[in-house]
C-alpha cells in the first residue's frame, strides 16, 4: 500500500508520454540495468535541469501532477525536486524499486562550511543490486546508475573509457559528522588540484518522506538567500557534451574532464540559449518575464 507520503507511479496514459519526451518510443519490457542508464540518458538529454521559475519568484510544485505537466507537456524543465521526483514516479510505473534520498551539496562549497539537505536523488534495485540514479544535479550530473553494492571500503570508479567518470568515496561517521555512513559523490575536473577529482555533494542511505523534500523545496525557491532565487542556472545534456548556463557564464564539459567556458553578451543572448541550445519552451510570457529580471541578474 503507498503511503500518504509517498511519491506515486505514473498511469499507464502519463508513463507513454514521459518515455516519448525523454526519446522512447514504446514502454520497455522489463525493469534492466542497461535500460535504467538509457533512460538516465534520455532525461538529461530532453528534460534540461533549470530554475527559471524560483528566479522569476514564481511557485515551484513537486507534487507528480505538477512536474508531469510542467516537464512533459509544457516542455519545460527544472531542478532536483521536480526532476527526480518524475523520474521515481517513471521508474516505479516500469517495475523498479526505488528510495529517494537527500544529500548536501558539496560543489564549490569549502569542507569547513555545512550544509543542509537540500539535493534529492534516488536509491534504485536492480536484480538484487542497489544503484544510485539522479537526473537533477545539473551541471555534471552522473549520465548513469552508480552502483552502491560493492564494499564501502572501496572508492567505486567508472572506466575511463565509458565516458565521464564518477566515484563514491566512504565518508565515516566522525568525517561526516552526521552519526550515519555516508558517500561522497566527486567528478573528473581538470580544473581543479592535481587530484583531478571534485565532490558534488555527500548523502547516507536513510529513505526520505515525500514531505520532507516540500519542505527543502519551498527553502531553496523561496528564500533570498537560495542560489535559486539569485542565479540563473541550466544544463543538458547535448551528446557527449554536458551545456551548463550560470547566469551569461556558458561551459561545455567534456568526457574527458575537460571544461570550455564562454561568456554570453546580453539577456537576449542568454534568453535565445535557453531555447536553442537547453531546448526549454519559452511562451511570450515567460520571455517577457525573463527579459524583465535577467539583466539585474546576469549584470
Amino acid at each position: 500500500m503507498l503511503a500518504a507520503d509517498e511519491i506515486p507511479a505514473l498511469s499507464a496514459e502519463q508513463l507513454s508520454a514521459w518515455l516519448r519526451r525523454i526519446g522512447f518510443n514504446k514502454v520497455p519490457e522489463s525493469p534492466t540495468l542497461p535500460l535504467l542508464n538509457a533512460l538516465i540518458t534520455g532525461h538529461l538529454s530532453h528534460i534540461p535541469f533549470e530554475n527559471l521559475d524560483a528566479l522569476l519568484g514564481r511557485r515551484v510544485a513537486i507534487d507528480v501532477p505538477a512536474v508531469f505537466d510542467k516537464l512533459v507537456h509544457q516542455g519545460r524543465g527544472g531542478y532536483c525536486f521536480e526532476l527526480n521526483t518524475l523520474f521515481c514516479a517513471g521508474l516505479k510505473a516500469l517495475g523498479y524499486a526505488v528510495t529517494p534520498l537527500a544529500a548536501r551539496v558539496r560543489w564549490n562549497v569549502p569542507e569547513t562550511i555545512p550544509t543542509g539537505l537540500s539535493h534529492m536523488l534516488l536509491r534504485v534495485e536492480v536484480a538484487h543490486e542497489s544503484y544510485i540514479a539522479d537526473v537533477g544535479f545539473g551541471g555534471p550530473t552522473p549520465d548513469r546508475a552508480l552502483s552502491l553494492s560493492l564494499p564501502l571500503s572501496l572508492p567505486l570508479t567508472l572506466p575511463p573509457d565509458e565516458g565521464t567518470p564518477y566515484r563514491l568515496l566512504p565518508v565515516p561517521p566522525a568525517a561526516a559528522g552526521t552519526g550515519f555512513h555516508c558517500h561522497d559523490l566527486a567528478v573528473r575536473d581538470a580544473t581543479v588540484d592535481e587530484s583531478g577529482w571534485r565532490v558534488m555533494y555527500r548523502f547516507d542511505l536513510t529513505p526520505q518522506p515525500q514531505i520532507d523534500f516540500v519542505a527543502r523545496n519551498w527553502y531553496v525557491s523561496t528564500h533570498p538567500d537560495s542560489h535559486f532565487t539569485r542565479l540563473l542556472m541550466v544544463a543538458r545534456t547535448d551528446g557527449d557534451t554536458r551545456l551548463s548556463l550560470g547566469n551569461a557564464s556558458l561551459t561545455e564539459r567534456a568526457p574527458d574532464g575537460s571544461v570550455r567556458t564562454s561568456e554570453l553578451a546580453s539577456a537576449e543572448t542568454v534568453i535565445d540559449t535557453l531555447s536553442a541550445r537547453f531546448r526549454i519552451r519559452l511562451d511570450a510570457d515567460l520571455r517577457a518575464a525573463l527579459a524583465e529580471r535577467l539583466p539585474a541578474v546576469i549584470g
